[in-house]
């Protein structure tokens, strides 16, 4: 697979066109990326007249494990709890990708030239949007921290941005994933048992009221979220399979009497036509649809995984003031 290189700019999908550069004293962006393999570098370019940065127009390559270290440093820093972290940028996955490219590489005998050369365009698109898409989430993850009156003070997040060199991150060894493991669990017991107390009292109106919300919001933007998926996933399909319809009739089109050439023909053309309507329904319907429910998802994942719900709650089981 050749590199694959894109600007900042290029890379937004339109679900996430948010404006979270509104304090020009920080404004951070991807300004560039490329694919090599199984990483992806992303360039990150920054502007501030922040007295912090030694500089007011600076770029570092960064990473996605370097990402993921910025976010479990939030996470981790208990000066945060009680606020909404956003949610970390997904792993970078070419490997579906990458896979139907070297099937299809292999070669097929049943498979025509025409068919090869439409489906190669179709995975190369699809591959292109992905790569899109993963930079654009990684460049919010970061808008959203530089945009937030606390979290931009971090002290992680300025040398994420302005040191140079390797942050040297590693993954996460079986100790310490074990130990995150463990935590998740008692964290989900102590939210299973606070959400079956109906003596509980909350005192904090307001706070009752959102909590009950995010608690019926989440599920259901995560299943509106799966559901656009298999609807996006169908038409799809259905683009792929009018590939060898469509070549199908092509070829009977150049074999047949003048009396049904053109009928097959034509038919080719429709078949054609109508595969590239359902591919780029599928397309308008993940970047625009899907994308925007599996945003929010995460989002109200990032509030209930937040200790801004269980920790109130747990105050008032204490009694604490």
């Amino acid at each position: 697979m050749e590199e694959h290189q894109e600007a900042g700019k290029e890379s937004k999908p339109s679900c996430t066109s948010l404006n979270l550069q509104g304090d020009s004293s920080l404004q951070v962006e991807i300004s560039d990326a490329v694919s090599e393999r199984d990483k992806v570098k992303f360039t990150v370019q920054t502007k501030s007249c922040l007295p912090h940065f030694a500089q007011t127009e600076f770029s570092v390559v960064r990473l996605h494990e370097e990402f993921i270290w910025l976010h479990d440093a939030y996470v981790e820093n208990e000066d945060y709890a009680g606020l909404i972290i956003p949610p970390a940028p997904p792993r970078p996955d070419f490997e579906a990708s990458r896979e139907k490219l070297q099937k299809l590489g292999e070669g097929d005998s049943s498979v025509t030239r025409e068919e090869f050369a439409k489906m190669k365009q179709e995975l190369e698109a699809e591959y292109l949007a992905i790569f899109k898409k993963t930079v654009a989430m990684h460049e919010v993850f970061l808008q959203r921290l530089a945009a937030h009156p606390t979290l931009r003070r971090d002290h992680n997040f300025f040398v994420f941005l302005e040191y140079g060199q390797d942050l040297s991150v590693r993954g996460k060894n079986r100790k310490e994933l074990l130990g995150g493991f463990l935590r998740n669990i008692v964290k989900s017991a102590d939210e299973a048992l606070i959400t079956g107390m109906s003596g509980l009292k909350e005192v904090d109106e307001f706070f009752e009221h959102e909590r009950t919300f995010l608690l019926e919001y989440h599920p259901r933007i995560r299943d509106a979220c799966l559901r656009a998926d298999r609807v996006m996933h169908s038409h799809k399909c259905l683009a792929d399979d009018y590939i060898p319809i469509s070549a199908a009739l092509s070829s009977l089109g150049t074999q047949e009497v003048n009396q049904l050439k053109m009928s097959f023909l034509k038919l080719a053309e429709l078949f054609e036509r109508l595969r590239k309507l359902e591919g780029r329904v599928a397309s308008d319907q993940d970047l625009k649809l899907s994308d925007m429910l599996r945003y929010y998802t995460r989002d109200s994942q990032a509030a209930k995984a937040s200790t801004l719900l269980l920790r109130n709650t747990l105050v008032i089981l204490k009694g604490e003031p």
